[in-house]
């Protein structure tokens, strides 16, 4: 069932009024007026940005799921007012805060614009689809790129710059690995859809998973070197879920299972920066000045905030790397636990949305590279939140569509512009089969009732 064109407005018009909602919020705390100049602009254009993406989509890819796009950019406008609130508090002395949710707003629109990009790829799907490899090795270019000409920050070499531009690859290099995978295994759908038998044992079929295996561990150890090791795992989750959709194997699944696990461990345990992530994550209050000190600070403002959050000052601001890696914490901090748990919910809608998409897809490849899609997002969703909230080890990933970022807001919005095109191209099909095979029943009463007369 669609929307009405007055549900539709009023899902247009939300993501402006949170973004409105929450810069309010944030001047409560302040005796200062909304910041003049690039911060101003950068706002105004974040609030702009979902509305004239909407009516673009509107052309580009006519049906287009409006839950799904009010879904994104709510988030973004969470994440923009979040920001926005840790710039104009009294903690954020070097404007550091303020630089960031200046070019986080410009990002904010450059993903919206991207989206509509995306949305036009499904229709070049089948163009894309004869060159797999290509795609693969535009992907280890990207990343190899990085391990000799990029720049390190924090301990991963994950930047790479042109110019004034400076990006991350990796995030581009996963989109491609997507569409490599989806590919792959449309080409070889009547071959790994049938498990092996021995008896009643399911073996999978490894002389064709086996080069897709090896492809995908080739980009996550490449993506390991560079220490971009949330990264890495996201991609070996990624396409463990979409084989494990694709083929009909319990033994697969579990072997799968068995390998990811085993590869997490010997990681864990090889690698230092894996150790001590893991043990600060186990116990942070062993050294809560050290490697604890991050897992305390979130634990400790997130309880801060309570139900409703914090009103004055901005405590988040302690909390290395707050605007990345625990966004969420911030969200919890300044506005409650009530709005962290929405934004948990516009998360599950957003990623719900896309696997519906999936289903409304035209053909089988449209559907495995939404899958394909959707699957390192609800992944990263999981790893991130999971990671924030100390159920797991941190991955160093950033929250989809909230946290600073531009590469991974640009690359997250395109992403999302493929699932909207792709939907919207399945639900047209789906729409004119109907009105054809209607015409086809009118057509042929008619003609019963003139052979009868």
């Amino acid at each position: 069932m669609r929307p009405s064109w007055l549900q539709t407005l009023l899902l247009l018009v939300m993501p402006p009024l949170v973004l409105g909602a929450g810069v309010l919020l944030g001047l409560a705390s302040t005796n200062d007026g909304l910041p003049a100049g690039p911060m101003r602009l950068a706002l105004a254009a974040a609030a702009a940005g979902p509305i004239i993406a909407a009516l673009a989509l509107l052309v580009v890819a006519p049906g287009f799921d409006i839950v799904l796009v009010t879904a994104a950019a709510m988030l973004a406008a969470v994440g923009t007012a979040t920001l926005f609130s840790l710039a104009v508090g009294s903690g954020d002395a070097d404007g550091f805060f303020a630089t960031v949710v200046t070019r986080h707003g410009f990002f904010v629109a450059a993903g919206c614009l991207a989206m509509v990009g995306g949305a036009a790829v499904p229709r070049r799907l089948e163009t894309i689809a004869r060159y797999p490899y290509t795609l693969l090795v535009a992907a280890f270019a990207a990343t190899a790129v990085t391990i000799v000409l990029g720049d390190t920050v924090n301990g991963a070499r994950l930047w790479l710059q042109i110019g004034p531009v400076r990006f991350q690859p990796s995030e581009i290099a996963r989109l491609l690995l997507a569409a490599f995978i989806a590919i792959y295994l449309y080409d070889r759908r009547h071959l790994v859809a049938a498990p092996w038998r021995i008896g009643r044992l399911d073996l999978p079929p490894a002389p064709y998973l086996l080069p897709l295996v090896g492809a995908v561990a080739a980009a996550a150890g490449v993506l390991a070197l560079q220490n971009d090791l949330g990264m890495a795992a996201l991609i070996l989750f990624g396409a463990f879920g979409a084989v494990a959709a694709m083929v009909n194997s319990r033994s697969t699944v579990l072997l799968a299972t068995a390998l990811t696990a085993a590869g997490a461990v010997t990681a864990a345990m090889a690698a230092p920066r894996i150790h001590a992530r893991v043990l600060g994550w186990l116990d942070p209050w062993f050294d809560p000045g050290g490697r604890g000190f991050q897992f305390v600070q979130a634990d400790f403002h997130l309880a801060t905030g309570g139900v409703s959050g914090v009103r004055t000052g901005s405590m988040a601001i302690h909390v290395p790397e707050v605007q990345t890696d625990f966004i969420l914490i911030a969200i919890g901090n300044r506005f409650g636990l009530v709005t962290a748990m929405a934004v948990l919910a516009l998360l599950a809608i957003l990623v719900s949305r896309c696997a519906l998409a999936a289903l409304r897809a035209p053909d089988r490849l449209g559907t495995l590279l939404v899958l394909c899609i959707t699957t390192l997002l609800g992944v990263q969703s999981l790893l991130i939140v999971g990671g924030t909230l100390r159920v797991l080890p941190l991955t160093g990933l950033t929250f989809p569509l909230v946290s600073y970022g531009g590469t991974s807001m640009v690359a997250t919005f395109f992403a999302l512009g493929i699932i909207v095109g792709t939907g919207a191209q399945g639900q047209s099909q789906s729409q004119a089969r109907g009105a054809n095979g209607r015409q086809f029943g009118v057509s042929t009463a008619l003609a019963d009732a003139r052979a009868q007369g």
